[in-house]
C-alpha cells in the first residue's frame, strides 16, 4: 500500500560516517543508539567511535513529493532511535491528539511531522511490524483494514 501512495517510493537508510566515511547500515545505527536515552539523538560510528545524528531519506517519483528542497526533491530525515521517536510521538499525541498523526496533512511537506511520520514507518518496518494504519485518509472514503462484518462468525475470521 506504500507504493501506492508513494509511486516509487525510494527510503535509503545508508548512511556514511561524518568522521571516517565508514558506510553504515540500519542495524549498524541501531547498534549505535544508547537504549532508553529518549533525548540522545546520536548514535555511535562501531569503525572510529564517533558520535553523530544519522539521517535517511525518502524519494519517491510522484512530482507532487515534497521533500527537503520542495517538490519532486527526496525529503532527509534524522533518523531517530525508537526511544526519542516515542518521546516525540507521546508530545505529538498529548497536545494534539492521536488523530493528528493519521491525518494526511501530517505526512506532507518537509517539517518535523513528516519526518516524525517517516521515522515511524522506518521502525515499525525494522521490526516487522504492521503500519498501513498510518496511510488512513490516503485512500478517500475507504477503511484500509476490514472491519469485522455485523454478520460474520465468532471465530473472528475476516473476509
Amino acid at each position: 500500500l506504500l507504493e501506492s501512495v508513494y509511486p516509487g517510493i525510494d527510503i535509503d537508510m545508508e548512511h556514511a560516517c561524518p568522521n571516517c566515511a565508514t558506510m553504515l547500515s540500519e542495524a549498524d545505527i541501531g547498534m549505535g543508539w544508547t537504549p532508553c536515552a529518549s533525548n540522545d539523538y546520536q548514535t555511535v560510528c562501531h569503525a572510529c567511535s564517533s558520535k553523530f545524528v544519522p539521517k535517511f531519506s525518502v524519494s519517491c517519483k510522484d512530482a507532487s513529493f515534497e521533500g527537503s528542497q520542495g517538490k519532486g526533491t527526496p525529503l532527509y530525515c534524522d533518523h531517530l532511535s525508537p526511544w526519542v521517536l516515542l518521546r516525540e510521538i507521546r508530545s505529538v499525541i498529548a497536545a494534539t491528539g492521536v488523530e493528528s498523526i493519521l491525518d494526511v496533512k501530517f505526512r506532507k511537506g518537509s517539517d518535523i511531522s513528516a519526518s516524525l511520520w517517516w521515522n515511524m514507518v522506518v521502525t515499525f518496518r525494522r521490526y516487522k511490524l504492521p503500519f498501513i494504519f498510518l496511510l488512513q485518509g490516503s485512500f478517500q472514503n475507504q477503511l484500509i483494514l476490514p472491519s469485522p462484518s455485523l454478520n460474520e462468525s465468532s471465530t473472528g475470521s475476516v473476509h
